[in-house]
């Protein structure tokens, strides 16, 4: 599998979560996670939701 070059906007990204000093191979993890996330944000109908729209967690004690 061929290492891809590490951008500098997941660098920056990296920086601005305080994550300044991640390796390169940390740099690519993040880079995969970032795309995994956009793919999945943009399949989101999202735009008629609203906050009460949020799912509640709730968890009942026995």
């Amino acid at each position: 599998m061929a290492q891809e070059a590490v951008s500098d906007d997941i660098r920056k990204l990296a920086a601005s979560l305080g994550l300044a000093r991640l390796s390169e191979v940390h740099l690519q993890q993040l880079m995969k996670a970032a795309r995994a996330a956009q793919a999945r944000r943009s399949i989101l109908q999202s735009a008629s939701l609203v906050a009460s729209d949020e799912p509640a967690h709730v968890y009942r004690l026995p």
